[in-house]
């Protein structure tokens, strides 16, 4: 998936929450029951297991890079991929983050249906935009192509 469709999808998805909670504030408050019930401690804890597992597989990743870099001996070939790699893990811990606040400030802040509606809507897309960024990091992992050395045994049997 390239840039401008997360964007796109995240985009959209925004402003069409928006528009249902001003419109129809009952599909998304807590008389919704699911939403109710998942977000609070639920939420941080699926966003929590996300990042421990993704914080894994990224240390993994940034560990195939440095044999890729050490097998072609170009220190520094993979900036961009690494790059991209740092900002996606940042922005994981940024949005557990606002997540954290987001279900800390919802009991307090909130006093009609569409204020609850819309912190709902935020943390939904919190957990889009986390479900995004493991379509990218997924995508980057199959990029990765096997290291296969032919020997010379190898290139006269062929």
């Amino acid at each position: 998936m390239n840039r401008c469709t997360g964007y796109t999808i995240l985009f959209v998805t925004m402003v069409s929450l928006i528009i249902i909670s001003i419109v129809e504030p009952k599909y998304l408050s807590d008389k919704n029951e699911f939403l109710k019930n998942f977000v609070n401690h639920e939420f941080l804890n699926i966003l929590g297991v996300i990042l421990a597992i993704t914080l894994a597989s990224v240390a993994n990743i940034h560990l195939a890079f440095n044999r890729i870099e050490e097998k072609y001996r170009k220190k520094g070939s993979l900036v961009k991929s690494r790059g991209n790699l740092k900002k996606a893990t940042y922005w994981l811990i940024a949005l557990f983050i606002i997540g954290g606040i987001v279900v800390i400030i919802k009991p307090v802040a909130t006093s009609s249906d569409v204020s609850v509606a819309i912190f709902n809507s935020i943390s939904l897309v919190i957990l889009l935009w986390h479900v995004l960024i493991l379509i990218v990091l997924t995508e980057l992992v199959f990029c990765i192509e096997p290291e296969i050395i032919v020997s010379d045994n190898d290139k006269s049997e062929s």
